[in-house]
């Protein structure tokens, strides 16, 4: 599953306690069904009705009944059982039907209850039910759309994953309760339908008016892997070189949309298989743009759904649309193997997935466009996504207790994701790639088809490398936090370092929480090159320094930790950062970390402004990214605590920092462009947006842009600069140019389009206008998969608007719950830090508490958490 919201989203109903460590027996507390019967064989049959919303179903399951049983419990959830169809055909023994059929809503199962005990062995359970196709893009759902004339259509599609395929048929909804799927569709003639496997045969039915969709029979697989499409399509396709189908399905009328990522799945399944060492297994791959969506993509296996934006690359795109595609799609389909063909046993191991798809998404990115160096974009996104999550005490450890299954939405998060793969890259470099390759290959081939604990993984790279493995990866994987390596004393031939738990607040870390971490320490003398990493153990760590001018600890970025340095050395660092002498890693690095030490009271505030000096003449992309997260994160606190004077100040800095950058790129596209060049204008001139719209020339460029745009000339604003334009007229600009922004995403006719307009639009000049867009958020004219674009865009447009921004949540709370009452918890995750998280007073976190005080939302509590936690943090700076 990639999400689709940036990970900058922990306390919850889990006590996710810095102490807490997995149980020496994993699977005590979880709520399981019982494990007398296991499923072997699911026969599917549903016949949706679009017009009305509804769906038939029909199936057989073949049973392995391990244990005389006189029950039989399954997961089912908002699906009417036919009960007067339920029977049970034992093999060597006659049908018997269920004398009590008995549901519990909390665990969302039903249990049929026989007169008799059940004998061992294989049996088959027949069914008949219906369904609900609906529109909170969960389970078996609804989508709207307008097809190429501008009609308003219905598909539906699947969202499985966690807990979900229990809503489009009775099951046993667990990741290890694995079995084959054969699923048959009745659909409208003329709608495209798609499931997992090929389609194996059609019949036509009623009249000819429908058709009956049969498909070949799935590999075992988990439920949360099953899916199915019905709608209109265009498609693309081809062959890998390996001999494997490759389709990518678009709405019609926009198939020329599908190139890119046909171009990227191609690559990647080959590159993977090559890798892996085990073949992709299925005889095909589909792709599926859907209208409505809440997460980024789905990993079916064999059919892949995704939001429409992180599919489909219009002709003009711009780079980081490109880019965010490429990784979407690689991501998603190294998720055919770790995820589908291994599974985790439980999901107190999902991390196994995500992390390893989220390192995966880069390691084949970097392999198909090296020119996109996502390595080293590595340091200032996904490695930076963790680090600020993870310096929070509302953090938990990438492996965590999960007792209840809907627990586990509440580790869907950047800890699972981007912490997940931040160890794997320091896996990689410890072990080397050999080893760690190696021992990837092992680990699939044993447990193909089969489930895995994180254990196995360690087993499997120990066995390849000869390493103790477990031990250094269990102080990453099963403690929160990660470690401050602070310099304590150096003197040009030898350095002391100590390590010490990091924590945003700077708070005091009390002796029964401190934490040791095993860490592989790569460090830099100077130009040379990196020394071989040696492994700190112990609290402090002692090493002989050779003659240099500087020294980078954590060279490379391969350790998801942050270095305080002495004031001598990061003098020596600035000059080194001049010269060029420091790699793109590290320059982003060390300002990701000066400012995260500064917010922790570790580091001066004066300090990071003279480090940041040294990049005045700073040309690389990857380098402005951290730049402009330190900058945005000293506007966020200073645009909301400080005095007016201070943030003036502040902001002429920063201004006066981006405009010789932004003057030597320009922006108009130069055809010497390379693609990180790309990525940097559209940095540099989103950064002019936020601090330097009402320079003159600024302003001007922009509206001139604007005003070609809306005229019909689109190639003065292409979507590198499309936001950043429409922010600096919206905030230099009046009802007019609010008035345009409205008409021009009435007129969108693609997701990315509408996009463009409700991550901007929140900047429109005079209250009035930011009230009419907090009212069209949650109007019901935009769909709920968007719906907290606008409102993230007029709570950060300003101080005042971040007030209104909460006093309109609170005042809309019920309603706001009502829209996403079954939806993905994500999306209230959404609102919460867009209406709560900008503030900068204790006040301020005092009233958020007690607001969710008496309005508890139990699905949302670590959002809840993380947000105070950060008003705190911010206060205290």
């Amino acid at each position: 599953l990639f999400r689709s919201l940036k990970f900058d989203r922990v306390r919850s109903h889990l006590d996710f306690n810095s102490s807490r460590a997995m149980p020496p027996n994993k699977a005590d507390g979880r709520v399981l069904l019982p494990g007398s019967i296991e499923p072997v064989h699911y026969d599917v049959k549903l016949t949706p009705d679009l017009t009305h919303f509804t769906f038939d179903g029909y199936q057989k399951i073949v049973l392995d009944i391990r244990e005389a049983t006189d029950e039989i419990a399954l997961h089912s959830k908002e699906i009417a059982i036919k009960n007067e169809t339920v029977a049970l055909q034992p093999k060597d023994a006659e049908e018997v039907k269920p004398e009590v059929v008995s549901y519990n809503l909390k665990d969302s199962t039903v249990t049929f209850k026989f007169a008799e005990m059940l004998p061992v062995g294989e049996a088959v359970l027949e069914m008949e039910f219906v369904g609900i196709l609906n529109d909170q893009m969960a389970g078996f759902y609804r989508s709207g759309y307008k097809d190429i004339n501008g009609n308003s259509k219905i598909m539906a599609s699947t969202q499985f994953e966690s807990l979900d395929a229990r809503r489009a048929f009775p099951c046993w909804d667990e990741p290890a309760r694995k079995a084959v799927f054969a699923v048959t569709l009745v659909v409208d003639a003329g709608l495209t339908a798609l499931s997992n496997m090929p389609e194996k045969s059609r019949k036509p039915v009623d009249s000819g008016d429908k058709v009956e969709l049969a498909f070949m029979d799935s590999p075992k697989m988990s439920t949360y892997l099953l899916a199915f499409v019905i709608g209109e399509f265009d498609f693309l396709q081809a062959q890998t070189k390996h001999g494997v189908l490759v389709r990518v399905f678009a709405p019609p009328g926009r198939v020329k949309d599908a190139e890119f990522p046909l171009k990227v799945a191609l690559d990647a399944l080959d590159g993977y298989d090559d890798y892996f060492g085990i073949p992709y297994p299925l005889p095909k791959l589909d792709m599926v743009a859907i209208p409505e969506f809440a997460a980024g993509a789905m990993e079916n296996w064999g059919l892949v759904t995704y939001r429409e934006v992180d599919l489909l690359i219009a002709e003009g795109a711009s780079r980081s649309q490109m880019q965010r595609v490429c990784i979407v799609v690689t991501h998603e389909l190294a998720h055919q193997w770790f995820g589908n063909l291994v599974t985790m046993t439980w999901w107190d191991d999902l991390w196994l997935n995500e992390g390893f798809a989220s390192w995966c998404e880069n390691y084949m990115a970097d392999v198909i466009f090296p020119d996109f160096c996502m390595w080293e974009q590595f340091t200032s996104d996904t490695q930076a996504s963790a680090l600020r999550l993870d310096g929070l005490r509302s953090s938990h450890p990438i492996q965590v207790p999960i007792h209840r299954a809907e627990e586990v939405e509440e580790v869907f998060d950047a800890i699972s994701y981007c912490k997940g793969a931040c160890v794997i890259k320091m896996a990689h470099a410890y072990l080397g790639k050999d080893a760690f390759q190696n021992g990837l290959r092992e680990y699939f081939k044993k447990h193909q088809y089969g489930n895995t604990e994180t254990n196995d993984l360690w087993a499997a790279w120990g066995a390849a490398s000869g390493k103790p493995v477990n031990e250094l990866m269990a102080s990453w994987t099963e403690q929160m936090g990660f470690p401050l390596v602070a310099v304590k004393s150096f003197n040009g031939s030898e350095m002391e370092l100590e390590q010490s738990w990091f924590l945003a607040d700077g708070s005091e870390v009390r002796p029964e929480e401190e934490k040791l971490w095993k860490i592989p320490l790569i460090c830099r003398y100077g130009c040379s090159e990196p020394a071989a990493p040696a492994l700190m153990e112990a609290r402090t760590y002692k090493t002989a320094v050779p003659k240099s001018d500087f020294v980078v600890i954590n060279s490379g970025r391969d350790v998801p930790m942050r270095v305080l340095y002495s004031e001598d050395m990061y003098a020596s660092l600035a000059t080194a950062i001049k010269s060029g002498a420091v790699s793109v890693p590290d320059r982003a690095g060390l300002v990701l970390d000066s400012f995260a030490l500064a917010k922790a009271g570790a580091l001066g505030a004066d300090a990071v402004f003279r480090l940041m000096a040294a990049y005045s003449n700073e040309t690389n992309y990857i380098v402005w990214d951290a730049i402009s997260q330190a900058l945005a994160g000293f506007d966020s606190i200073l645009m909301a605590g400080a005095s007016d004077a201070i943030y003036a100040k502040f902001k002429s800095f920063a201004s006066k920092l981006v405009s010789k950058a932004s003057a030597e790129v320009g922006w108009e596209k130069k055809g010497s462009d390379g693609h990180l060049d790309g990525l940097l204008r559209e940095t540099l001139i989103t950064l002019q947006s936020k601090f330097s719209s009402t320079d003159a020339a600024v302003a001007d460029e922009a509206k001139r842009r604007f005003d070609a745009f809306l005229a019909g000339n689109v190639s003065q604003l292409p979507d590198d600069i499309k936001e950043a334009v429409f922010k600096i007229v919206l905030k230099t600009g009046g009802d007019k140019e609010y008035k345009a922004l409205r008409s021009l995403q009435s007129k969108a006719e693609t997701n990315i389009e509408k996009k463009h307009v409700y991550v901007t639009i929140g900047h429109a000049a005079g209250d009035a206008n930011k009230k009419d867009v907090l009212e069209w958020a949650v109007s019901g004219d935009i769909k709920i998969q968007d719906f907290f674009y606008p409102v993230g865009s007029v709570s950060s447009s300003s101080k005042a608007a971040q007030a209104m921004t909460w006093e309109f949540f609170k005042t809309n709370f019920k309603k706001i719950q009502n829209m996403l009452k079954a939806a993905s918890p994500s999306l209230m995750d959404a609102m919460i830090s867009h209406s709560s998280r900008g503030f900068c007073t204790s006040a301020a976190a005092a009233e958020v508490e007690a607001f969710f005080s008496a309005n508890p939302l139990k699905q949302n509590q670590r959002t809840i958490s993380q947000c105070l936690e950060s008003i705190r943090t911010n206060a205290a700076f």
